[in-house]
């Protein structure tokens, strides 16, 4: 965004758009940044992030609803449900969403950008794909311990489904089914459990199309040109 030529109280405006709703209006850009998690609030438990998210997804859908959107996420991970939010209101845009990975994508933070039209790393985003954590603890039934894990074996069901939609895409994947894609990644998180990969890496397995700055990926403007 250009502030040439701006007031100094329209660029309190812009400055306090970013800071305090992640968000700039102008340029259609959604911050996605921090711990996927719920926070206790006075009320209870408060889902803020996710609810402040899905609100700015659908504020600029009301502004124009062709438009990209530029969705910007630094993510380590966190809750299933809260992150499925997440994916729920990209996947169910009307307006292409293009996903940029900065810093590390990791556990859901690798799922979320699978909704996402155009899905970028920045060259020194890292990439982290695993089952992810139990939530089962002391506080629980014999009864609730074995729902819960029931739960859990869907989500693990979920997410593996996700991963294969996106990976099957890949050039080293061409031709194979949807099994083999299935029984490659079930491998690679057998073998190490926490399977990392760099930006390269995981354009090459589909988890993204590409490294931002990579040919016909250098700017803003090319990525739109690849959505609209």
């Amino acid at each position: 965004m250009n502030l040439k030529g701006k007031t100094r109280e329209s660029k309190g405006y812009i400055v306090d758009e970013i800071h305090r709703f992640n968000i700039l209006l102008d340029t259609r850009e959604v911050y996605l940044h921090g711990h996927i998690d719920s926070e206790e609030g006075d009320s209870g438990v408060e889902y803020r992030m996710s609810n402040n998210f899905v609100k700015n997804m659908r504020l600029l859908e009301r502004l124009d609803n062709k438009k990209p959107i530029f969705v910007h996420q630094h993510s380590i991970g966190g809750e299933w449900a809260e992150g499925m939010m997440q994916y729920d209101a990209i996947s169910t845009s009307q307006c292409p969403v293009v996903l940029i990975t900065h810093g590390i994508a990791a556990s859901m933070g690798s799922i979320i950008p699978q909704a996402a039209d155009l899905r970028i790393s920045m060259p020194n985003c890292w990439w982290l794909i695993h089952d992810g954590y139990t939530d089962i603890d002391s506080s629980l039934t014999m009864k609730q311990s074995k729902s819960w894990a029931g739960w859990e074996e869907i989500t693990g069901k979920q997410m593996r489904e996700i991963y294969v939609s996106s990976c099957k895409k890949a050039p080293i994947f061409e031709g194979k089914t949807p099994r083999s894609v299935l029984n490659y990644i079930e491998k690679r998180l057998s073998e190490r459990e926490d399977w990392w990969l760099s930006s390269g890496e995981a354009v090459e397995h589909g988890f993204c199309d590409a490294v931002y700055g990579a040919e016909g990926y250098k700017t803003m403007e090319d990525l739109k040109t690849h959505v609209c």
